[in-house]
């Protein structure tokens, strides 16, 4: 009888031992009910949360990042980061945004001058668009082409007038539509491949209407205005004819005798 009951006893605390093996060696707990859980940091760095498909692909991660900073990243079926939220290097939130293949398509948040932007970037990367504040502190819209170029311009300058600059594709300024620096007023200028200023059209310093146009090396070639600069054009419109070394040649006025 005893060694009956010891063999018995034996018997039940080996199954007992399997179960809790079983259930140790289980590491889906199932559904869990809390109240709140606070994640600290561990010995590799700050706590996270991992999520995963039945593929094995991260889905979500919620956590700290290696230099201290809390984010949300979202990922898609295959793995590939989509969406990321956080704080960056300076200190400042920001949102980005991928697209299918991992690839960065949206910047949304606070950039190193301090000021709020918006930045879109085509699938090679290359930044096609941003609307938010200078350096300057004022607003700014660019957009770029396909390689990343900047092909227009429209802000504030550093004088606070508006202005729009128009680039070809190389990035190179052809165009600039706005107010001086001198609050002359508004005028276009155009310039060539070269970088050289071709006209201008506009308000001179005067106040007057003008235009001026110069030859291939930016050189003044032609005035047609309202002039003001001498006491015999007090107002009157007039032409004056210039060489190619932009040296005066020739005038007329517009004054009845």
């Amino acid at each position: 009888m005893k060694e009956y009951f010891r063999g018995f006893f034996t018997g039940a605390c080996l199954t007992f031992s399997a179960f809790l093996f079983i259930a140790s060696s289980n590491k889906n707990l199932g559904n869990i009910v809390v109240s709140s859980i606070t994640i600290a940091p561990g010995e590799e760095g700050g706590g996270f949360i991992k999520c995963f498909n039945k593929e094995g692909y991260e889905t979500a991660y919620l956590g700290t990042a290696e230099d201290g900073v809390g984010l949300l990243g979202i990922h898609n079926n295959e793995g590939k980061q989509i969406v990321y939220l956080g704080s960056g290097d300076i200190g400042s939130g920001f949102l980005q945004i991928y697209n299918k293949n991992g690839e960065k398509n949206i910047y949304i948040g606070s950039g190193i001058q301090s000021g709020g932007s918006i930045q879109s970037f085509n699938n090679d990367g290359k930044q096609t668009s941003f609307l938010g504040t200078a350096g300057n502190g004022v607003g700014v819209l660019g957009i770029h082409n396909s390689t990343g170029k900047q092909i227009c311009y429209l802000g504030t300058s550093a004088y606070g007038s508006g202005f729009l600059n128009i680039n070809n594709k190389n990035g190179e300024a052809s165009c600039y539509l706005g107010s001086g620096k001198d609050n002359r007023g508004g005028h276009l200028q155009t310039f060539n491949s070269n970088g050289y200023l071709t006209s201008y059209i506009g308000s001179s310093r005067s106040k007057a209407g003008i235009i001026d146009l110069n030859n291939e090396f930016g050189l003044k070639v032609c005035k047609i205005g309202s002039i003001y600069d001498k006491p015999n054009y007090e107002g009157d419109g007039a032409i004056m004819l210039y060489d190619k070394s932009g040296d005066f040649g020739w005038s007329v006025d517009g004054k009845i005798r």
